[in-house]
């Protein structure tokens, strides 16, 4: 029975209602050792009457072994990966050994395990139960992670059972449960249950040693003999001066496992040691000691192990624990030493090289062979924080020093993939004092580059990566090309032209290899960092062939691929930016890469913002963000928010606009991104032009060129608003804010660049010539499709028409303007349009219905919709988008109304009237 916890019990009982009605969620219950986590856990899958339960636990032994504890979980339902899309059902088996590696993707499983969940959760609800979820493997917990953040209308629930004070666990960002002490009345209802002979003094005691702990309560009348619990024996010794609970709860683990005998003892310490339960190694490696069967009874007498099946079960994983712990440290060792012997065939592997280490006391090469080849085979199954962690004891077992140092090496690129960034550093340092090899150093600049640009300082991250491509110059330019280009894309990202200029001096004295990545980018990289940094301006001639050569060859590596989609985009080519940007995209979704996909979705989102696809935009980086969210990393999702706060800007939604501009320019600042700050002062500026306010708009505006937020391509990206809010202000320094884009928009000779820079001129020039310059522009627009773009030219001319009292031409292109707005979602341009028509006298105007229905919609909703009105089902929309069929199904349910259809077949009509 479970004692208290009356408004704990209640958030379980109403997250069970809710699956029961077709929700989905998940819990996180957290406490000290004892506090009634597992109890809790239990107390839910009781009430899980008629729902489908599965359960596993972690256990500290196995947190190193990749995906241990989602296989337990799954293991039950393993017959059902068949039904899985390929790619995930391949990523599952080989996660569990059933197959090939998954490949290079880490989150792929993830995605396999929603969809399995899923499905099962479409017959029935479905709990999972995942107890002791801090020694779950990081993989592991990594999947079920990402499982709970993509829940939508499943029917499906995770509960994580999380001790305080062990190791960081991820399931963060979700409800929790924080369990204190029992009040006395529950805790003395529960010491009743458990020892109602005590009299009534050793009671009272033993409720004050127990601070209301449940775990103390049930084990500290264990330790007491039946003098001790009558009373006659006084003053107790229960609680050995002032520890906690726990502590208190460990001492009566000592005792009863001192009173085991001698055989019984071993075969406790060799299950404590061994990482899976299986009683037969447990047997074999327990007779090495002289242990055989018959000397688990008296363990089990002891109420501290219970048989399974052939499966050895701790009562409580404190027990483990302390029989471990409480051993002389030659019978541990003997005791790995035992079970790695024990351990025969592949399958055991990984296990086997464990003990190996654990038995282990000085340089071993046999175990740190071993343990290189756990660490691979962890690797392929993108176990990163298990190879790692295998790599870095394997060069603690290495004598000979370039050995230790490559194995070091391998640690530190391992803790940059699994995000332990300041032990990646240590690791890295250590390999580089042990080894004079340029390759193997430049490789360490990489890693520690990484950390650098996670940590916020792009700067010193381009300088390392210049110092390893140093190294490499006369014997492997090819990758000292690729670590020069990654240089230049996060200093022109950080807005700091010296070290693009390094970085770029270096590339063109490069002797790269024909068709190699630094013949194909290195040129091109180069005339893009020549003209921001103020050198010459250019042609973009090599930029544009490695555009087009990209466009062009559908395949190829995504490396090249997003350098080609960043070069397109700083050159103005939005178009072709958008397209490649687009096929990455499509290619991380289909092979699950969904690590990579906020990046690839924020260049996207961005060349989309210039083309006018406002709506497709706001998809895009809403995705990005709940990706980055899902899988826990914040690298990009600046940008995202800077691109994001532009979007709203541009729709009027000021508090969103704010709140995102905020968030963007203290991401930026904190990171060392002067892109994402510099956006979101730009998204504020445009802001107050779009409502009216023009000396607000200015002052922002300006703060581009002169503030710490400067940023050579944002200013361009907002020199047409510069222009505009001089010019409504009457500064007389509109003119000369035009200069920079109209360099930029020659050089790039894009037909939208060119359209903008017209109708600057035409605000800024003579009434004479401002007409020609706006039919120019509208020329120019006519090439090449920009509607936000286009849409302000047209009102800027037909403002223009209006005041010179040509009202009939004014009135056809303000109508254009106001139709491109409103299908924008563009409000205060709308708006500002509108008002131009009335005041022209034109009073009937038409509204884009379909947008405004379509506007209604939340972005993935919209997206959902977008998908199916393709004639996509709703199980392909689910695996492109990382979500359940159920949760797609919920969002075209809720879409209907808003949209006013009631059948699938009519959503095509909708969304082509957009």
């Amino acid at each position: 029975m479970l004692h208290g916890r009356v408004a704990e019990k209640a958030e379980i009982d109403k997250l069970l209602q809710s699956l029961r009605e077709g929700g989905s969620g998940a819990l996180v219950i957290a406490g000290e050792v004892g506090i009634g986590k597992s109890a809790l856990a239990q107390y839910a899958a009781e009430q899980a009457r008629g729902m489908e339960l599965l359960r596993t636990t972690g256990v500290e032994s196995e947190a190193e072994l990749p995906f241990a504890g989602l296989h337990l979980l799954l293991k039950p339902v393993l017959d059902r990966v068949d039904a899985l899309p390929s790619r995930q059902a391949a990523a599952l088996r080989g996660a569990f050994g059933l197959g090939d590696p998954p490949g290079e993707n880490r989150f792929l499983v993830g995605l396999a395990t929603l969809t399995l969940l899923s499905d099962l959760a479409a017959e029935r609800p479905l709990l999972c139960l995942i107890d002791d979820a801090h020694w779950l493997d990081r993989p592991s917990i990594e999947a079920l992670t990402f499982t709970a953040r993509r829940l939508g209308s499943e029917g499906l629930a995770l509960i994580f059972a999380v001790r305080d004070g062990e190791r960081d666990v991820q399931p963060l960002g979700m409800p929790g449960l924080r369990l204190g002490a029992l009040a006395r009345t529950e805790a003395a209802a529960l010491l009743a249950e458990h020892a109602p002979d005590l009299a009534p003094h050793v009671r009272d005691r033993l409720l004050d040693d127990a601070e209301g702990n449940p775990l103390a309560l049930v084990e500290l009348p264990r330790r007491l003999t039946p003098e001790q619990r009558a009373g006659s024996l006084f003053p107790l010794d229960i609680g050995r001066g002032m520890l906690p609970p726990a502590g208190r709860v460990r001492l009566a683990f000592e005792s009863r496992i001192d009173r085991l005998p001698e055989p019984s003892k071993a075969i406790l310490l060799v299950a404590s040691a061994d990482t899976s339960g299986d009683l037969e190694p447990i047997l074999r490696a327990a007779g090495m000691f002289g242990a055989s069967v018959a000397d688990l009874d008296p363990v089990q007498a002891a109420g501290l192990v219970t048989l399974d099946g052939r499966k050895v079960m701790f009562r409580h994983p404190l027990i483990r624990t302390v029989a471990l712990q409480t051993a002389p440290f030659g019978r541990r060792i003997a005791a790995h030493r035992a079970l790695a012997a024990a351990l025969i065939g592949d399958r055991d592997g990984d296990r086997r090289a464990w003990h190996l280490a654990a038995a282990a006391t000085g340089p071993d090469d046999q175990a740190a062979a071993e343990l290189e080849a756990a660490a691979e085979r962890a690797r392929a199954t993108n176990g990163y924080a298990a190879a790692g962690a295998a790599y870095e004891r394997a060069a603690e077992l290495t004598g000979e020093v370039s050995a230790r140092a490559r194995r070091l090496g391998e640690a530190a690129a391992l803790a940059v993939a699994s995000g332990r960034l300041d032990r990646a550093v240590t690791l890295a340092e250590a390999a580089a004092d042990l080894t004079g090899t340029p390759s193997a150093l430049a490789e360490l600049d990489r890693v520690r580059a990484v950390v650098e640009a996670q940590r916020g300082s792009p700067e010193e991250a381009g300088h390392l990566l210049i110092t390893g491509a140093e190294r490499i110059t006369g014997t492997d330019p090819g990758k000292a090309a690729a670590m020069l280009v990654e240089a230049v894309r996060g200093a022109l990202l950080a807005g700091s032209p010296a070290v693009a200029g390094q970085a770029v001096g270096r590339l063109r004295r490069l002797s790269a290899p024909p068709g190699s990545f630094a013949c194909r980018f290195g040129a091109a990289m180069t005339e893009v960092v020549d003209f921001f940094t103020g050198r010459q301006p250019g042609d973009f001639e090599a930029a544009r062939a490695a555009i087009a050569e990209a466009r062009r060859t559908p395949g190829g590596e995504w490396s090249d691929r997003l350098s080609a989609a960043c070069i397109a985009f700083a050159m103005g080519d939005s178009a072709g930016s958008a397209e490649l940007a687009g096929r990455l995209v499509e290619e991380y979704r289909a092979h699950g890469m969904v690590e990579l996909l906020p990046g690839a979705l924020e260049l996207r989102a961005q060349a989309r913002l210039f083309l006018g696809e406002c709506l497709d935009a706001v998809i895009d980086v809403s995705e990005g963000l709940q990706v980055a969210a899902d899988i826990g990393r914040d690298q990009g999702s600046g940008r995202l928010t800077a691109v994001g706060a532009v979007l709203a800007a541009i729709s009027g939604d000021e508090r969103r606009c704010r709140e995102l501009a905020e968030e963007a320019t203290s991401f930026g600042e904190s990171r060392g991104l002067r892109m994402s700050a510099a956006m979101g002062t730009w998204a504020l500026g445009l802001l107050d032009l779009g409502l009216g306010r023009h000396e607000a708009a200015l002052e922002h505006l300006r703060g581009l060129s002169r503030g710490r937020h400067r940023h050579a391509l944002v200013e361009i990206m907002a020199a047409e608003d510069l222009v505009e809010a001089a010019v409504r202000t009457g500064s007389g320094a509109a003119a000369e804010c035009l200069g920079p884009l109209q360099e930029w928009a020659s050089s790039v000779r894009q037909p939208w660049a060119d359209a903008v820079v017209l109708r600057c001129r035409a605000l800024t020039g003579t009434p004479q010539e401002a007409e020609e310059l706006f039919q120019a522009a509208l020329r120019f627009h006519d090439k090449a499709q920009h509607s936000f773009s286009q849409a302000r030219t047209e009102l800027s001319y037909g403002e223009w028409l209006r005041r010179a009292r040509r009202r009939g031409e004014a009135q056809h292109l303000l109508r254009n303007a106001m139709d491109r707005f409103q299908r924008l979602g563009a409000v205060p341009w709308a708006a500002r349009a509108l008002g131009e028509l009335r005041a022209s006298g034109d009073v009937t105007v038409p509204r884009s219905r379909a947008a405004d229905r379509l506007g209604s919609l939340t972005a993935q909703e919209l997206q959902v919709v977008r998908l199916a009105a393709q004639g996509r089902t709703n199980r392909e929309i689910a695996e492109q988008l990382f979500l359940s069929v159920r949760t797609v199904g919920s969002h075209l349910y809720r879409a209907y109304p808003k949209l006013g259809v009631s059948s699938r077949g009519e959503l095509a009509d909708v969304v082509r009237t957009d």
